[in-house]
């Protein structure tokens, strides 16, 4: 929906679900020590809702503009002045969603406002509402029927290229088709604009309804959004870091490359049994363990988080609002939260190296080989997994007892910054407690601090610094194990090179050395990042901007960019798209350099007159582009409806049996691509069909006595809002229900108030409330299947294209990312960035560049799975539509952009390196300016990146012989041209570490690239220019058996 109404009570949700996916081994474990005793049954029902506190005050302001409505046209008064237009006042009140957060909701209501203001002055003179229709006028029924389907073309132009218009243009819509459709039947123009004005006032009167609830019903603001976000947000992150440590657990003892537990049954003989191993080779495919999957389930969720809060932030900024952190303040939060979550989503990869690793040297494939081989490789696994098993025994404590100060960490923060209640008896870890829960023992507590308190950071700081150190002993430990020498004058001599015997042996070691690195740099800078968070929530305190509230006004510099870009193109999600909830796909601006390439057919313009043509082309762009494509769509429907209305023949049929509400129909109805039709034809139809049901109900339950039937019809919209709360997906057929019950029971209402005799007065017979319901069905579902009808005819926008184009947009998105990382990386190697404060400093610029460029991607993505997921809803002619294979594309194209992010993460320690913050500032520095000679990155990832954005979103064939670009292979380079910067003495530096992180996203990042290509090459082709000689005593050549040319 327009603002996404449910975002408020869907943070509960998507915080419950991130503790959760962290609590699952707790969980596991207390099962397996005690049963669980079963909860009672109205607990599970409750539980099984997602029902909570918030949601309850949602649905409950949401039923109430409405309610009020109805209630307010029992007044006298407000009948005589709304008369047959009064239920229209309900309907707007809706429509305008007073549970939005009031700066999504003043953007919805000014738009509203601006696209139902008449262009002529009304006058006081005329008829009043129901006086009687003039008879049939062709003149003015041409004119209405001309201006009507241009009015309806434009605001739905406006309405698929300008997604903050959803629902303003559907209030547009409802506002002209009501006074077209009537125009025509008044004698005089003084009576139409009577008219106009009576309708003006009943849309600002429910507009008026739902701003009081809005402000003054438990008022919700962005930032209150933006901050129960940022609450959710960190108990994912405590919830991954929980799920995080139980898979570094599972390595201890099961098998790394299976998810399985590494001991087997033995037989009768003593030897040991193969059986799963035999059943895992066959099969060729592995399954992840129980503790990897949650791990990538918390990650997902932490996604979800980070793209919804970027989302609602800008509207945050913009509101004028009473707290104590300003908008700046608010993006560096964000900021900090981002940085903490790109390591926690870098260890989650883990899992993924284990399986290629796994992939790479046969041990997922089904074998040939014979018994002898068969088991010579499975002892080779089999020892692989018991070293792993030690090495992550060894590192146990250290993980453990860091990744529980990071936890408290988190927590720390949540209540520093006031996201969330400390507990009143919160008091030392050790502390003795009274009954009451208060401090028996004040002396007991000692120096221990708990989160919350003062010295905190302090603690943290010397968690992470223990965590670094203990990294020292450990590291040599391994190193001695495996007959690495630790002296830093190691000679030449003892080197293995390329080619040496034992050099495999030497490169497999590395890796593994590599690996441990990876996992200890992450955890360490996850607790760095926690650590910054930790001491910016300080900060605030330390300053006093916690200590009391202030008046918070957004700058005229980003006032005047909110009205500037109020009618721009935005970046939005589904709630915005004119497929609104039902089409999960999602509108972000990927940059000019995308949508807009370089005409090679006209230079650019030199003079005036050739400027002025460039203008009229664009008439002809405009006219010819998507968003006039789907506006003249909806133009037609609503006309082969509204022609009926201009007939003289069928004018008074068209007004006794309210067709104005089939074309109004068409309006909320119609959608982009066909698999939204498909779904919103379905769903609306049976929406209408509960609604009928239910206006039975909320009638004759109470006999059609008016205090009852208002206080049914409160209760029935207060349970239908948890539908459009709750499930968002099917929110525009709650909506639907809820405007068809005012339709039905607000008039019947209506009637009982104004009488026959007025009722009647427009030309519409009074029918009782079991006749009149079933025609509001007719009504709606002929709307629909003439929305339907039209989505397909002349031809149908597929939502399977729209994927593949969003696809190619989100590789094109992925270069752009790769281009910002390459240059950051290189600027940091060279010491150029800057000071990091200076807003104009280089390195702050790429920094934001970055940001943006990841938050989009990021939204895409997320987007192109709930597309994906769309598509078998529209029908299939011909073959199967190859979803499988976009799913998987998808996902290659997530993990290159989280390593991607890895390596802009991990060169940050030679910004560091820069500022003069290491210890062996020389060995860094020795070490940076080898990594800029080696070229650590290129512009060729980025190159075949934007090659496959090009063959996706156009549908081309890939050129022949693409391959993807070779891993960086720095330690190779490196030691050619030092051989001692890499040496094993230096393993417990910093740089070391990240380094390791580099080579390995590197050598992921090529894999994967591998598979988007062969994937893609799947999809659209691959030109084909082989030919072979047949004879070499023929000068001919003819072509082989393949296929030639494209190969679709």
């Amino acid at each position: 929906m327009a603002g996404s109404p449910s975002s408020v009570e869907q943070q509960p949700i998507s915080q419950s679900a991130s503790k959760s996916a962290g609590n699952a081994s707790d969980e596991q474990s207390s099962q397996d020590e005690k049963p669980k005793k079963k909860e009672p049954l109205l607990t599970r029902i409750w539980a099984k809702s997602g029902l909570n506190v918030g949601m309850l005050i949602t649905m409950f302001k949401g039923a109430l503009p409405p309610t009020i409505a109805i209630a307010l046209f029992q007044n006298t008064g407000f009948a005589n002045t709304y008369s047959t237009l009064g239920y229209l006042v309900a309907i707007m009140s809706i429509l305008s969603f007073a549970i939005m957060p009031r700066a999504k909701f003043i953007q919805t209501i000014v738009q509203a406002r601006a696209h139902t203001t008449p262009h002529t002055e009304p006058t006081s003179a005329g008829p009043s509402p129901g006086a009687s229709v003039a008879p049939y006028n062709s003149s003015a029924s041409a004119v209405c029927a001309i201006w009507l389907f241009f009015n309806i073309y434009i605001a739905n132009t406006l309405r698929a290229s300008r997604p903050q218009l959803q629902f303003p243009v559907i209030m547009y819509s409802i506002f002209a088709n009501v006074a077209s459709t009537y125009a025509p039947q008044f004698a005089t123009m003084a009576q139409g604009i009577s008219f106009t004005k009576r309708l003006l006032e009943a849309f600002l009167t429910g507009f008026g309804i739902a701003i009081a609830v809005s402000f003054l019903v438990f008022p919700l603001t962005s930032r209150t959004v933006v901050f129960k976000t940022a609450a959710g947000y960190i108990g994912a992150l405590r919830g991954a870091l929980k799920a995080q440590c139980a898979y570094l657990e599972s390595l201890e003892s099961k098998d790394a490359y299976r998810g399985r537990a590494k001991e087997e049954p033995e037989d009768s003989g003593g030897h040991r049994k193969h059986s799963l191993f035999h059943h895992h080779r066959t099969k060729g495919a592995s399954q992840p363990s129980s503790e990897a999957k949650g791990l990538k389930s918390a990650v997902a969720v932490l996604a979800e988080l980070d793209g919804k809060i970027n989302g609602d932030v800008p509207f945050a900024k913009r509101e004028l609002a009473y707290g104590k952190l300003n908008a700046s303040e608010m993006s560096e939060l964000i900021k900090l939260m981002r940085l903490v979550m790109l390591p926690v989503m870098g260890m989650s990869s883990v899992a993924d190296i284990f399986d290629r690793v796994a992939e790479r040297r046969g041990w997922k494939q089904t074998s040939d080989l014979d018994s002898d081989e068969e088991q010579r490789t499975h002892e080779a696994k089999e020892d692989e997994i018991g070293q792993w098993n030690e090495i992550m025994r060894t590192l146990h404590e250290p993980f453990k007892v860091l990744t529980e100060a990071m936890d408290q960490g988190l927590e720390h923060a949540l209540y520093t910054l006031e996201l969330a209640d400390k507990p009143k008896n919160s008091t030392g870890r050790n502390a003795d407690k009274g009954k009451d829960g208060t401090v028996t023992d004040t002396e007991a507590k000692g120096d221990i601090v708990d989160p919350g308190d003062k010295n905190f950071a302090a603690y943290i700081s010397a968690k992470v610094d223990s965590f670094y150190e203990q990294r020292k002993p450990t590291l040599n430990i391994w190193c001695h194990q495996h007959g690495l020498d630790l002296k830093e004058n190691q000679a030449s001599h003892d080197r293995k090179l390329p080619g040496d015997p034992g050099w495999a042996e030497h490169e497999r070691q590395q890796r593994r050395l590599y690996l441990i690195l990876y996992m200890e740099f992450l955890l360490w800078s996850t607790g760095q990042a926690i650590l910054n968070l930790v001491q910016f929530a300080d900060g605030k305190v330390e300053s006093g901007i916690m200590k009391k509230n202030r008046i918070i006004a957004p700058g005229m510099k980003r006032l005047k960019k909110w009205f500037a870009n109020a009618l721009s193109h935005e970046d939005s999600s589904v709630d915005h798209t004119p497929d609104s909830t039902e089409t999960p796909g999602i509108n972000i601006q990927v940059g000019d350099a995308y949508q807009r390439s370089k005409d090679p057919e006209h230079l650019p313009p030199t003079n005036a007159w050739q400027r002025f043509g460039n203008g009229i082309r664009l008439i002809a762009e405009f006219l010819g582009s998507q968003s006039s494509a789907f506006g003249f769509r909806v133009a037609c429907a609503t006309l082969s409806i509204g022609i009926v209305a201009f007939l003289k023949d069928t004018q008074a049929f068209f007004i006794q049996q309210r067709l104005v509400w089939a074309m109004i129909m068409v309006a909320i109805g119609m959608t982009v691509t066909a698999g939204a039709g498909v779904f919103g034809f379905i769903g609306r139809v049976t929406g209408t069909t509960i609604a009928m049901c239910t206006s039975y109900l909320i009638w004759y339950i109470v006999d059609g006595k008016t205090p009852g039937v208002i206080v049914l019809m409160f209760v029935f919209t207060f349970c239908e809002f948890y539908f459009i709360l709750r499930y968002p997906r099917f929110g525009v057929i709650a909506i639907l229900v809820i405007v068809t019950q005012i339709l039905v029971v607000g008039y019947e209402l209506q009637v009982q108030k104004v009488g026959l005799k007025v009722a009647e007065s427009n030309g519409q017979p009074a029918y009782p409330l079991y006749e009149l319901a079933p025609y509001r069905l007719a009504c709606v579902a002929g709307g629909m299947l003439v929305a339907f009808i039209w989505t397909f005819f002349p031809y149908p926008l597929t939502a399977r294209s729209e994927l593949r184009k969003d696809l190619g947009a989100s590789l094109y998105l992925l270069a752009n990312y790769y281009s910002c990382v390459h240059t950051t990386v290189r600027v940091r190697l060279h010491g150029t960035e800057g000071d990091p404060d200076d807003k104009q400093s280089l390195g702050r610029r790429l920094d934001k560049a970055r940001e943006k460029v990841f938050t989009k991607e990021m939204a895409l993505l997320a987007g192109l799975r709930e597309h994906s997921n769309f598509t078998k809803w529209e029908p299939t002619f011909g073959g199967k539509f190859p979803r499988q294979q976009y799913d998987t594309i998808i996902d290659e194209a997530q993990n290159v952009l989280r390593y991607m992010g890895l390596i802009s993460y991990a060169s940050n320690i030679l910004r560091k390196n820069n500022e003069g913050e290491s210890a062996n500032a020389s060995w860094l520095k020795d070490f940076s300016r080898l990594m800029h000679s080696v070229n650590v990155t290129s512009h060729e990832l980025t190159s075949t990146l934007s090659l496959l954005s090009a063959s996706v979103t156009n549908g081309n064939a890939l050129p022949p012989y693409l391959e993807a670009p070779k891993p960086y292979g720095l330690s190779v380079k490196l030691e050619a041209i030092d051989a001692d910067i890499l040496d094993v003495s230096h393993i417990t530096e910093p740089g070391y570490a990240a380094f390791a992180v580099m080579q390995i996203a590197s050598s992921l990042i090529s894999d994967d690239m591998n598979k988007l290509i062969s994937n893609i090459k799947s999809l659209v082709g691959e030109v084909d220019f082989s030919f072979h000689v047949v004879s070499s005593s023929d000068d001919s050549l003819a072509a082989n058996d393949g296929p030639k040319g494209k190969v679709d």
